[in-house]
């Protein structure tokens, strides 16, 4: 099967490569800066207002992108990943969290815009292949921010690269503006569909598969380093970490590709697999070659996990419900997130712990996604459908 990558798609992930080289590499340092600045309750604080308003304004991006379509809605949204970068430097705890604040509502128009435009300028054949290309050149975008912030900070700490970096964003919306408008031109009661997406207990299921990784990620990704400095040693931990950067850029491709040939259905089942498998190695970290296996395991979900969800989206949604959908399971992703966040505060002395609640919620999402999968992706589309409308 010859699958190829829509030239859209391509210069979508170009802008988005260029939007988290700025902001993914700014966030990889922001807790040492807020460190230094002997802020570090402002760090997380900031983090939490992030995602809280990005899952309250999820439902009104969904609205709104189908309205005045993505294209205008990512450039829009792209300003302000600039503005929060920006904002650190004030060192101001008011601006912080009103940037903070106004990057989670931003980040939900962008992220539901991707998601839509991804999908309504690929064939339907070549989802997968489309979303793979894609995540690997925002994961590219994401390791080059880490690398070279981290460079620069060396030589000249926070204040320069962060004003270097801040123009990435930028550069990126300039890149957004050449993709074509794709508008949805359909007269639909779009509140209606946002109302019956949230309620649709098909889609509910099915948004298991967007929380539950993103829950255990939340609870074990902070204290991955932790262990590699305590089993392997402080220089492994580069390295190692790196592993989430390298294996998407290498593999989202293939991983996304493949499952347009072998179908969606066994790459959840795959990615599910990884992360099971992963944790148990994990919850075993005292010996090197279960850290080391576990950190490949997980590193290796998110190369796979990454299209798939993305493709996925496009698999169960018609023209009419696609950007509302998307918004349910990008809200529900974020869920996920901020719950992992205040459980890891309550029990970040508890590694183990966090492992076995971390496999505990993985096994349970499997069993009841399973039930649903062997339906079919059509069966799940026209269930949705016959739900949502």
């Amino acid at each position: 099967m010859n699958l190829t990558v829509s030239k859209q798609v391509k210069i979508l992930g170009f802008s988005f490569l260029f939007i988290f080289l700025g902001f993914n590499g700014v966030q990889q340092y922001i807790t040492t800066f807020f460190s230094e600045a002997e802020m570090i309750e402002v760090g997380f604080r900031s983090l939490i207002l992030i995602y809280l308003f990005f899952i309250l304004f999820d439902p009104l991006s969904a609205v709104l992108v189908s309205k005045y379509g993505a294209k205008r809605c990512m450039i829009l949204a792209s300003i302000f990943y600039s503005i929060f970068i920006l904002s650190l430097l004030s060192k101001s705890i008011i601006l912080i969290y009103l940037a903070s604040s106004l990057l989670g509502i931003a980040a939900s128009f962008l992220w539901t815009g991707q998601n839509s435009y991804l999908i309504r300028a690929s064939d339907e054949k070549s989802y997968g292949a489309n979303a793979g290309f894609f995540s690997s050149l925002q994961s590219l975008g994401s390791a080059l921010g880490v690398l070279i912030l981290g460079f620069l900070i060396v030589k000249f700490l926070f204040k320069i690269p962060f004003l270097i970096f801040s123009i990435f964003p930028i550069i990126g919306l300039l890149v957004i503006s050449k993709i074509t408008d794709l508008k949805v031109e359909e007269k639909i009661n779009r509140f209606n569909l946002i109302k019956k997406s949230i309620f649709s207990k098909t889609a509910l299921r099915l948004s298991i598969f967007w929380f539950a990784p993103q829950f255990t990620y939340g609870l074990t990704i902070g204290i991955i380093p932790i262990e590699i400095k305590n089993i392997l040693g402080i220089s492994f931990i580069g390295i190692l970490s790196s592993l989430f950067y390298i294996l998407p850029i290498l593999f989202s491709y293939f991983w996304g590709k493949l499952s347009d040939i072998a179908g969606r259905k066994k790459m959840i089942i795959l990615s599910y697999g990884f992360v099971i498998i992963g944790l148990i190695s994990l919850y075993f970290s005292n010996i090197s070659i279960f850290l080391i296996s576990g950190i490949i395991l997980l590193a290796l979900n998110i190369s796979l996990m990454r299209p798939i969800s993305y493709a996925l989206v496009g698999d169960v949604s018609t023209k009419n419900n696609l950007e509302f959908l998307t918004a349910l399971f990008w809200m529900v992703q974020g869920v996920g997130v901020v719950s992992a966040l205040f459980l890891s505060q309550v029990l970040q002395t508890q590694v183990k712990t966090l492992y076995l609640i971390s496999i505990l919620v993985m096994v349970i999402s499997l069993m009841i996604l399973l039930p649903l999968l062997r339906l079919g992706i059509e069966k799940i589309k026209e269930k949705i459908s016959q739900e949502v409308g």
